[in-house]
């Protein structure tokens, strides 16, 4: 087990508040490791640590747009403890549409969160894990990092493939000073990451009808031991669960197959969901 390699380890966790940031909050704290626990949503984030309940594990609001946020928390965490160990860039948001109805500022808000959000957390750790030499970046994207297209999320797909090849770049360059990096690519995981993606131009329940083949999805709990295995075991890419490795088998073996799923995808949405 990889319950040794988190003890007393100083960890961040952006996106605390719910879903996969609690349960890594969760856990992280059952190791034996020193969290703090990030969200922009303080109440959230409050909640996670009270249900927790360990003195190890405190809250803290962040915004991660806010590359100075970052900086400003991760200076005070070394103040306290000396150094920071790990830092999971794990917030996101979701939305779904046809690309002729999503606005710019629907592309800039997810590839700020998503992208943007992950590259200002990953560059101020690294830069302090070199003063330390030593450290570890664990970047979250998605399947849909992995997936050459998936029509009907544009932005999500696109902000994840940009996250899964920077921290691709941060692995190859960070490795000569001690750094490890990694990227957790789930598939469909049970968490309200779905309810909460907006559905532009489109009728209610077409988050849920796209991940119908996924359903029930993976619970957050186990999500958590596939994520904490991985980091522990150095993986460059975390992919989870079995399923999701065999559907990216199959967009990559059977090409042809999944573009007519895939447009089949297109078709149902413009026929039973598109609003005009």
């Amino acid at each position: 087990m990889y319950n040794n390699y988190y003890r007393d380890k100083v960890v961040l966790v952006t996106g605390g508040g719910s879903g996969i940031g609690r349960g890594l909050c969760e856990g992280l704290a059952g190791c034996g490791a020193i969290v703090t626990c990030t969200d922009i949503n303080l109440k959230n984030i409050e909640e996670t640590v009270r249900s927790i309940g360990k003195d190890t594990v405190t809250a803290r609001e962040l915004d991660v747009t806010q590359q100075a946020d970052f900086e400003e928390t991760i200076a005070g965490i070394v103040k306290e403890h000396g150094r920071i160990d790990l830092i999971f860039n794990n917030a996101g948001i979701g939305i779904s549409g046809e690309l002729r109805d999503l606005s710019i500022e629907h592309w800039k808000k997810v590839m700020d969160i998503n992208f943007y959000g992950v590259l200002y957390g990953s560059q101020a750790a690294y830069l302090q894990m070199l003063k330390q030499g030593f450290g570890q970046i664990v970047n979250t994207a998605s399947l849909a990092g992995l997936i050459d297209m998936i029509p009907l999320i544009g932005p999500y797909s696109v902000s994840k493939h940009a996250v899964l090849n920077y921290t691709r770049v941060l692995r190859y360059e960070a490795k000569a000073f001690n750094i490890n990096a990694n990227t957790v690519c789930p598939g469909y995981i049970n968490t309200p990451i779905i309810d909460a993606s907006p559905a532009v131009n489109s009728k209610p329940g077409w988050n849920r009808e796209a991940i119908k083949p996924f359903e029930p999805g993976l619970p957050v709990n186990k999500a958590v031991v596939c994520i904490l295995n991985g980091v522990a075991r150095n993986k460059e890419v975390i992919l989870f669960p079995r399923v999701a490795g065999l559907f990216l088998h199959f967009s990559r073996l059977f090409k042809g197959l999944y573009l007519k799923v895939s447009n089949k995808s297109v078709k149902d949405f413009r026929e039973k969901f598109r609003l005009n």
